[in-house]
Formats: C-alpha cells, structure tokens, sequence
C-alpha cells in the first residue's frame, strides 16, 4: 500500500480516488495545496482581527456556519464537483471515523489555535504551526508505518529553520505568552490526528463529502459551548464592524472549506508527510499578505527565511526512481485499479 512506501501514491491507491477527479495531476494536487496554505496563512491575520470584537468559539461557529452554507451551493455545481467529487451520505459503519476526524479538526484544532492568538501574535502561533511537518512523520510511521526518506526530513527541518528567520527577524517572537504557544501547540497535534484519521477513512469519499461532515460534526460539539459561554454575551451586543464581518466571511469561505478540501485530496494522494510539510509555506504567505495588504516592512532578512522555506519544501517532495511508475500512474488516471469503496482502508 502506498502508506508503506514513504506517502508515495501507487497505482492501486489513484483508482480508489476516482470519485475526487478522474485525471488527477501532481501539479494541480501541488498547486491546490499551496492555495490551501495561502488561506490558512491569511486566516491568522483575520482572526486576530475578529478576535478585537468577538470571543473565539463565536468566531468559530460563525465560520463553520458560512462553511456549510458554501458547501451546500458548491455541492450543486457540476464544474466543481468534477474536481471535488459529489457530496455523499457515510454509512453507519464509518461514523466513528468521521467523529473522530470532525474531533480533531475542526473542534481541538479551532479551538485551541484561535484561543491561542488571544495570548500570541499570529507570527509566532505561525512558527508554532510549522512544526507540524516535524511531528507528523513520526506519528505516521507509528500509527500507518509509513516510511519516511532522508529528504523529507532534511527538507522539514530546513523550512523550520527558514521559519524561525522569518518571525525572529520581526521581532515578534518575544511577545509570546506560554499558555498561548501551549495552546497553538495543541492546534499542531490536532492537524497531526486529523492527518492519521484521515488516512484511515474509505478513499472511495469525496474531498466534499469529508469537509462538509467534518465541518457538521464540530458545529453541533461548539454549539453547546457557543450557547454555555458566548451566548448571553451577545446579547444586547451590536453587529461586529464591517472589517470584522468580513474577515469571518473570509474565514468561512476560504480556510474552513477551500483549504481542507485541497489539503484533504494531498494528504490522500500523497500521504501525510509529504503534504503536512507544505504547512512551512504558511508564515511566508502571512509576511506577504501582510506586506501587501498592511504595509509591513519586508527585510532581507524575511526574504531569505522566505527562500529557505520554499527551498526545504522542495527538498522534502523529492522522489526517488522507483517512485516514478507510481507519478506515471498519477499523471495517467490509471483505470486498471480495484473498484472505489471496496478496497483496503488507507490506514492499512
């Protein structure tokens, strides 16, 4: 199985992904999975910024919401679930599974990052995050036995390195508090979970269907904490600002569902490893948006941290020859593979 083979996807494994596209292709998987980070590294920006005038588990909740509300519209669209793959119904049998993925992620990791940034900067929850690449090789070999090359390692701890320039040279790492990095913390062995359980799902689910039941099982868990804690506090509460309503319709749309539909399809064709390592890509698109959009200095020192992120990323994703049968069996949409749904777990 390709859980044994370091991540790598073999041609059995493409044909149980028929329902997410038909021709899958490397570059696209590659090109989604860094749009994914894109968003997920603006998310810290806005959050913080929805955080000036709501408390954690409201912002949460209202993003799942408008995270379901576009899942069921983009559910209807056929361009897009050619990619995505038609939204389904689990079966009894595979609940505990979609529990256990909806626990990790949106619930643990949600609440644990965004009451995080009450306590550090997004630079530093950032670094915090990055270290997800770092752990996740370690959990996959133990849970799934999946092998991990000498470049992936290499490559995570490069980009860990290229991280620690980047939030370093801003000067930022010093305003951390320890309950916040613990928390973010928590947000890492999360991700880490969700990574194992994802890989233990039945491949013949679509990236829409995982998201949109994942998404569903964590807002029935917040809404009963949303009702306990946040709930009398809104009352006789405002609107939030037109700044702070439209960071959460960003984060509903984007991170909460674009960015897990695309890391969802990664983690499964390429294995938890490799794709988690993108995660390292998250800090850089931070200091850019927030160069661009809140004209932040950018120093040479971020530039090269920038480099040697992308540099360690790069690094990390290389294959080696016997791989290449398994990319042209990617490439090529091999049709000679075992019928959707009635294959072997991924978790093996």
């Amino acid at each position: 199985m390709g859980d044994k083979q370091g991540g790598r996807v073999t041609k059995q494994e493409i044909g149980k992904l028929g329902q997410d596209s038909q021709r899958p292709r490397l570059s696209v998987v590659y090109l989604q999975l860094a749009a994914a980070m894109a968003f997920f590294g603006m998310s810290f920006v806005f959050t913080s910024l929805a955080l000036t005038e709501l408390r954690p588990i409201t912002i949460i909740v209202i993003r799942l919401v408008i995270s379901l509300l576009a899942l069921t519209v983009v559910a209807g669209i056929p361009a897009v679930t050619r990619s995505t793959g038609q939204r389904q119904v689990p079966r009894k049998a595979d609940l505990p599974m979609f529990v256990c993925i909806g626990l990790f992620q949106p619930f643990f990791y949600f609440l644990c990052e965004t009451t995080g940034l009450l306590y550090v900067s997004p630079s530093v929850a950032a670094i915090v995050v990055a270290t997800i690449p770092v752990i996740t090789p370690l959990f996959a070999f133990l849970f799934l036995r999946e092998r991990v090359s000498a470049a992936t390692v290499l490559g995570a701890s490069m980009s860990i390195g290229g991280v620690a320039l980047i939030v370093l040279a801003g000067g930022e790492a010093g305003h951390a508090r320890p309950l916040g990095v613990f928390l973010v913390f928590g947000a890492v062995l999360s991700a880490v979970g969700y990574s194992i359980a994802l890989r233990g799902l039945p491949s013949h689910y679509s990236s829409l269907t995982v998201v949109t039941w994942q998404n569903l099982i964590g807002l029935t868990m917040f809404l009963p904490l949303w009702l306990l804690f946040d709930g009398t506090h809104l009352v006789g509460e405002g609107l939030p600002s037109i700044q702070v309503m439209g960071a959460l319709a960003f984060l509903g749309l984007f991170p909460s569902t674009l960015s897990f539909i695309f890391l969802g399809r990664g983690i499964r064709l390429l294995g938890p490893s490799k794709a988690n390592v993108m995660v390292n890509t998250v800090p850089v698109f931070a200091t850019l948006f927030s160069v661009l959009v809140l004209g932040e200095l950018l120093r040479s020192s971020t530039v090269i941290g920038m480099v040697i992120v992308i540099s360690g990323v790069l690094l990390s994703q290389l294959r080696r020859r016997e791989a290449s049968h398994a990319v042209a069996g990617l490439e090529a949409g091999s049709s000679s593979a075992s019928v959707a749904g009635h294959g072997p777990r991924g978790a093996g």
